[in-house]
């Protein structure tokens, strides 16, 4: 939502692909991400409609924080792992 409030403010595209850039290069990433986040970019630089360039930029955004854990996450993320190992069970009916 806020990419999208960005962009339909007026916001600058090249000021958010490299706001993007950065959050990419900070959540240390695997080669992976970085293929997806260039590849949206480039998309980016091909289309011409700013509709279509704005869904592009709403979904690398959406890519990185998906593959961009926070702390509570990775945390919640450990437990799960354990309790599995375990045998526990995660819910219960």
């Amino acid at each position: 939502q806020c990419v999208a409030d960005y962009l339909a403010s007026g916001g600058s595209e090249e000021e958010l692909m490299a706001l993007l850039g950065k959050a990419l290069l900070r959540e240390d990433a695997e080669f992976h991400t970085f293929q997806m986040v260039e590849a949206g970019f480039r998309q980016c630089s091909l289309l011409r409609d700013p509709e279509e360039r704005k869904l592009i930029f709403i979904a690398r955004a959406r890519y990185l924080a998906a593959h961009s854990p926070t702390s509570r996450a990775s945390g919640q993320t450990y437990q799960t792992a354990v309790r599995l190992h375990k045998g526990e069970a995660l819910y219960a009916d």
